[in-house]
């Protein structure tokens, strides 16, 4: 479980190593010390083998998180709050408080781990290569394995997808020549297609005339193009809800069911009449003073046994504050989607009247329904603006514009 971690101190990033770690580095020493050494190293004991690999994994560990760590000191610079460095099956990531937006910044922070990564890598492939015959090939045959695997990551994290450090590098390029946002992000996404397709191709060409190894370059092509086509769909959302705020897609605030009560109480007095009144499937939850504690869904609820129901707590089946996103009527829809996006256990996110308050309370919610909504109608009033000749004809209205829907035409959930 990822909760499992053990926490590491540093003295300036703090790091955590996850149990994944473990079984990552004991794979790479397994495939080490039984195939790739004695294959390229023969007749060494066994131990040998076993502690040559075992150095290997390491070093391909230890170069990953020294280039998280170069990232770390570079986020610093550019003002990021970093919060640490997970390292798991997968090796080390970075994580910040803070995201850095700006794409030259971003470009900073990716160039620092890249060249870390690349050069780790090239320096061990250098010192394998020059290492003398003997005892020493081992050590040679060590340091060429965990150097090419190296520049391998390296070159893959050079591709140009919205979230490797070669798409920072490129949008940073783009924002520079022209100082948009928008167009270094979309040349990014169409990077991000062209590469994609062209791995597939690839990778599927070398599967058919030579190795089945071509598979893994599909695969990655695979991922590019995932990546650039959900980053050109963003982009697209983006663009049609441009200036829509909260506010105007909002459906009505929650009703209130107390924390304390019991799922059978809350069920009778408050949930059932809400229901049948309004087909309400989410209720906000407080506490004894009033305050917000979390929502609870409808389907949650009825998920509790029947005879548990006289004894479990309403609180006990919510979702808590911390995993609920809180907005206000005057934030921007685009703003929200991409919190609302990291915070989805909640599945929605209540607007309150002062996130900064002492006790906000809800005014209103948005969920898939209001995104998906809002969506159509600016869809719709592009189109009807494009037909009259632009987003200033007749009637029309630009993309920014939805509209406000009737609290009774805007469900929840």
């Amino acid at each position: 479980m990822t909760a499992d971690h053990t926490p590491r101190g540093t003295v300036h990033t703090p790091v955590s190593v996850r149990p994944g770690a473990a079984v990552a580095i004991a794979l790479l020493t397994f495939l080490l010390s039984a195939f790739i050494l004695p294959a390229a190293v023969p007749d060494r004991p066994t131990a040998a083998y076993l502690s040559a690999g075992l150095i290997g994994a390491g070093v391909v560990f230890g170069v990953l998180l020294a280039a998280d760590f170069a990232r770390a000191a570079a986020a610093r610079r550019a003002g990021a709050e970093v919060s640490g460095i997970t390292v798991g099956a997968f090796g080390s990531r970075l994580t910040t408080m803070t995201q850095i937006t700006e794409p030259v910044a971003a470009a900073r922070v990716a160039r620092a781990g890249l060249l870390v990564g690349g050069l780790g890598g090239g320096a061990l492939v250098v010192l394998g290569w020059l290492a003398p015959g003997g005892a020493a090939a081992l050590a040679g045959s060590v340091g060429l394995w965990a150097g090419g695997l190296l520049l391998l990551l390296t070159a893959s994290e050079l591709l140009p997808t919205p979230r490797t450090g070669g798409g920072r590098l490129l949008a940073a390029a783009v924002y520079r020549r022209t100082g948009s946002r928008e167009r270094a992000d979309a040349a990014v996404a169409r990077a991000a297609v062209i590469v994609g397709w062209t791995l597939i191709a690839s990778g599927l060409a070398v599967t058919f005339l030579t190795s089945p190894a071509g598979l893994w370059v599909a695969l990655l092509g695979w991922i590019a193009l995932g990546a650039g086509r959900l980053e050109q769909s963003r982009l697209r959302t983006n663009r049609l809800l441009a200036g829509v705020r909260v506010g105007e897609v909002m459906g009505p605030a929650p009703e209130s069911v107390a924390g304390w009560r019991t799922v059978a109480a809350a069920v009778d007095e408050v949930v059932a009449p809400a229901v049948a009144a309004s087909g309400r499937t989410v209720f906000t939850v407080v506490d004894f003073d009033g305050a917000l504690a979390g929502v609870v869904f409808l389907r949650d609820l009825d998920a509790v046994p029947l005879d548990d129901r006289g004894l479990t707590r309403v609180s006990k089946v919510g979702v808590p504050m911390a995993a609920v996103c809180l907005t206000t009527p005057d934030e921007l829809l685009t703003d929200l989607l991409p919190r609302l996006a990291g915070r989805p256990g909640a599945g929605l996110a209540l607007v309150v009247d002062d996130i900064g308050g002492a006790r906000p309370q809800p005014v209103g919610a948005v969920g898939h329904m209001e995104i998906t909504k809002a969506l159509a109608v600016a869809s719709l009033r592009a189109a009807v603006a494009g037909a009259h000749g632009g987003a200033g004809g007749p009637g029309g209205a630009g993309p920014g514009t939805v509209g406000r829907v009737p609290d009774a035409a805007r469900p929840v959930d």
